[in-house]
């Protein structure tokens, strides 16, 4: 899939082209993909590539931000306060080390940021110490890796299948860091780890960090008792929230640092709501000064501090909004997975009412596994992801059968429990009863353009 690079002289005359290959080492379906992209950049000039952006632009704002059903359980939109409060020029510029000792000067008015978003985001989840600088929730997470594990130990964390993200597994932030990652025992009934097999899992293998917390979490984790038999094996009990932050920080579903986690890391956007950007808080201060500096110098010089101030106002939002978005995101939840089992299809958690936070998942096996089912909806204007789920057998066709579904979007959207359940009946219509998807996508566009 090669892009045609065009070389020029020092007089800016051009004298050739190239081709410049991308990915090659990517799947096969990747690199047509890639290919087909490649074969329509035919113009790089600077009026070329405005107008691609521009249309690109254009097309995915259509599809997300005005027509579709996002349902896509890693994403969000910023409040309309939180948009005005970003800062590109300030995002632009460096800004290195602590107020009071940093590497440039004239930044002074940025102090103010960098106190503030950590106390607000600290007050919320209930934490003494929140580093906010992470660009993300992996680089948070191979902070923690770095700050309290070497090359050679051995991290448990949850198998793939129960919802252990890519950071906490050895294809992600672990592998860079040279650990040996080991999958936590699972109670599929409970939708947690297996507390019997924990002690004896724990004597065996030794871990020096064992992370909970996932990408798709239907139930909370006992906490109080994983920490108890954590900490009698010498394990340091890390709790990653990144899709669990906005109901964490409205005081709904669970509280992780209250309850026992020693570490919690997470994502600001999803259910949180606010930019993209990492968070590790914890309320001991020799474990949040070593996370501290595995951020900076450790993993960070200059960072994007053009998100601070719409991470402030958003935790600032989550703080007056006294739970009221968090509890919608629930109930819409709750309303759509029952409305999916009755519409016929196989949800998960039946006899737990379906979910205790804004995720949904549904078993789509017989359906051709969950990204053919994904792929299905996304036809239809209904966009969410396949996932793994726990019951899930190594030797089964489908990499990932199930489909991951998340409520915090279309509820910050406008959307309540009637329009959750027409969304269950058009994804019926389509996976269910072969329907034709254009009508339907017609159909949820017009639902949207009602809302908005």
């Amino acid at each position: 899939m090669p892009v045609l690079i065009t070389k020029r002289t020092q007089e800016g005359g051009a004298v050739s082209q190239e081709p410049q290959s991308i990915a090659p080492w990517a799947s096969s379906a990747a690199r047509a993909r890639i290919a087909e992209v490649a074969a329509g950049l035919t113009d790089l000039s600077l009026d070329g590539v405005t107008a691609t952006v521009r249309r690109a632009l254009g097309e995915h704002a259509r599809r997300f931000d005005q027509e579709g059903i996002v349902l896509y359980a890693g994403t969000n939109v910023m409040s309309e306060a939180a948009q005005r409060a970003g800062g590109p020029l300030v995002a632009s510029r460096p800004s290195m080390g602590w107020p009071g000792e940093k590497y440039q000067t004239g930044l002074d008015s940025l102090d103010l940021l960098e106190v503030l978003a950590p106390t607000l985001v600290g007050r919320l989840v209930g934490a003494r110490f929140a580093e906010v600088r992470s660009q993300s929730a992996t680089l948070a997470n191979l902070a923690v890796y770095s700050a309290f594990a070497q090359p050679g130990d051995t991290i448990a964390v949850l198998p793939q299948r129960a919802g252990g993200h890519t950071s906490h597994h050895a294809v992600g932030a672990p592998g860079v860091r040279g650990l040996r990652v080991v999958d936590l025992p699972y109670d599929i009934d409970a939708f947690d780890v297996d507390l019997a097999a924990l002690p004896g899992f724990l004597e065996l293998e030794c871990p020096r960090l064992v992370v909970i917390g996932a990408s798709l979490l239907l139930f909370p984790h006992r906490v109080a008792a994983i920490r108890e038999i954590t900490e009698a094996a010498g394990a340091l009990l890390v709790y990653d929230a990144s899709h669990m932050a906005g109901l964490v920080a409205a005081g709904r579903f669970q509280r992780p640092l209250a309850e026992g986690a020693q570490v919690l890391t997470f994502s600001t956007y999803k259910s949180f709501g606010g930019p993209p950007g990492g968070v590790i808080a914890t309320n001991d201060a020799a474990l949040a000064e070593r996370a501290s500096t595995a951020v900076f110098p450790g993993l960070t010089a200059n960072y994007d501090a053009g998100r601070l101030a719409p991470l402030a106002v958003t935790a600032a939002e989550i703080l007056q909004d006294g739970g009221a978005y968090a509890d919608r995101c629930m109930a819409n939840a709750r309303a759509l997975a029952a409305a999916l089992h009755d519409e016929g299809f196989t949800v998960a958690g039946v006899d737990r009412g379906f979910t205790e936070s804004h995720h949904v998942a549904v078993d789509a096996h017989l359906l051709g596994g969950g990204q053919a089912a994904a792929a299905g909806l996304a036809a239809a204007g209904i966009y969410l992801s396949a996932v793994g789920l726990p019951w899930q057998r190594e030797e089964e066709p489908a990499r990932d059968r199930g489909l991951r579904i998340g409520t915090q979007e279309v509820t910050r959207r406008g959307f309540g429990p009637d329009d959750v359940r027409q969304t269950a009946v058009w994804m019926a219509d389509v996976l269910l009863r072969d329907a034709d998807p254009e009508p339907i996508r017609k159909a949820a566009a017009a639902l949207r353009a009602g809302i908005s």
